[in-house]
C-alpha cells in the first residue's frame, strides 16, 4: 500500500514545489527595512524614468552597484570615465574613482536595462567625498511592460484632447457677448424663440430619487433638460455627471447646473445641458445621472426634444 502511494506522493511533492516557486518569482521584490540591508536600497518605480538619485563616492574606495534585473552594462554612460575604473557585469557594476576626482563636481552615471521594459534606464548623481564612500548600492526596479504604458499614455492624450475641446468652446463662449443679444447673435434663438415641451419621462428600478414637471428645450447646437428632482431618501445626493443615450446607442456628455446637494425631503431643479449638431434627433433618450462620491443614480427613459426645421444656420 505504502509503495503504491510513493509515486502519487512524489507527484503532488514535484507539483508542490513547482507552485511554491512559480509563486515566489510572483512576489514583487522591495528594499529590505532599515539596517537589514548590506549598504543602501535604491527602489526604481515605473513612474520614475526621469528620477536621479544621488550615490556618494570617494577616491581609492570601490562602490559596487547591484541590480535585480539584467542590465547593459557595455552601454552604459559615465562622465569622466577616464578616472574612475570601471568592472562592468550583467547585474554588478563596480566604480572605484581615481584620487583625479578629489574635489571635482559630480558625475552622472547611467545605466539601461536589458529587458525593455518601463524605466529603461537608471541615472545616479555620483557625488566625490573626501573620505566616505557608499560600498554597495542595491537597486530593486518595479518594472511595467512598454504596452501597458503605451495604453495609459493613450488614455492620458485623448483626456487632454478632450480637455483642450472644452476649453476652447468655453472662450469662444466667453467672446460672445452676454444677456438676449448672445444667443441671438448665436443663432441659438430666432424670433419664435426655443423650442421647448413638456414630456412625461418613465423612472427606472433603483433610481435614488424622482423627478418632476420634466421640461426639454432645443436650440441651434444645443439640448437641455430641466425637471425639479426630489430626495425622499435620508442622506444628501450630489450629481455629478451627466449623460443622454440615444436611440441609436450615441451619448452626450452634460453639463450639471446647479451642483449642489439635493437634501432628504427637499427638492432642487436641476438643469442637464449638451452639444449636439443634429437637429433632427428627437429621441427618446435616456438620461443617466451620478453622485460625485458613491453608488447611487438617477435613470430617466422616453426624454425626448422638440426637432428644430433646418433653415438658415442650421
Amino acid at each position: 500500500m505504502l509503495r503504491s502511494l510513493l509515486p502519487v506522493f512524489a507527484s503532488s511533492l514535484a507539483v508542490f514545489l513547482m507552485l511554491l516557486l512559480v509563486g515566489t518569482s510572483a512576489i514583487a521584490q522591495t528594499c529590505p527595512p532599515s539596517g537589514e540591508a548590506e549598504g543602501r536600497c535604491i527602489e526604481l518605480t515605473a513612474d520614475g524614468t526621469n528620477e536621479v538619485s544621488e550615490v556618494q563616492i570617494s577616491p581609492g574606495q570601490p562602490t559596487t552597484f547591484s541590480f535585480d534585473s539584467d542590465v547593459r552594462a557595455d552601454e552604459m554612460t559615465l562622465e569622466n570615465r577616464e578616472r574612475y575604473k570601471v568592472a562592468p557585469g550583467q547585474r554588478l557594476i563596480t566604480l572605484e574613482p581615481s584620487e583625479k576626482m578629489r574635489g571635482e563636481k559630480p558625475s552622472t552615471l547611467t545605466v539601461c536595462f536589458a529587458d525593455g521594459a518601463v524605466p529603461p534606464c537608471m541615472t545616479f548623481r555620483l557625488v566625490v567625498h573626501p573620505a566616505i564612500g557608499e560600498r554597495r548600492v542595491e537597486i530593486v526596479r518595479h518594472s511595467r511592460p512598454v504596452e501597458s504604458v503605451q495604453a495609459d499614455l493613450k488614455k492620458s492624450y485623448e483626456e487632454n484632447a478632450r480637455l483642450r475641446a472644452e476649453i476652447q468652446r468655453l472662450l469662444a463662449e466667453r467672446d460672445s457677448p452676454g444677456g438676449l443679444t448672445g444667443p441671438l447673435a448665436s443663432g441659438m434663438m430666432g424670433e419664435t424663440g426655443i423650442p421647448c415641451s413638456t414630456v412625461r419621462v418613465v423612472h427606472r428600478p433603483g433610481n435614488a430619487l424622482t423627478a418632476q414637471d420634466v421640461t426639454t428645450c432645443r436650440a441651434r447646437g444645443r439640448i437641455a433638460v430641466r425637471f425639479d428632482l426630489k430626495n425622499e431618501g435620508t442622506a444628501p445626493w450630489t450629481a455629478q455627471g451627466a449623460k443622454l443615450v440615444g436611440p441609436k446607442g450615441e451619448e452626450l456628455e452634460g453639463s450639471v447646473w446647479p451642483q449642489k446637494p439635493v437634501l432628504p425631503g427637499e427638492l432642487l431643479t436641476l438643469y442637464i445641458e449638451a452639444r449636439t449638431e443634429d437637429v433632427q434627433t428627437a429621441g427618446p433618450f435616456v438620461l443617466k445621472l451620478w453622485e460625485a462620491d458613491g453608488p447611487r443614480t438617477v435613470t430617466l427613459g422616453n426624454v425626448t426634444f422638440p426637432a428644430l426645421k433646418k433653415g438658415p444656420g442650421l
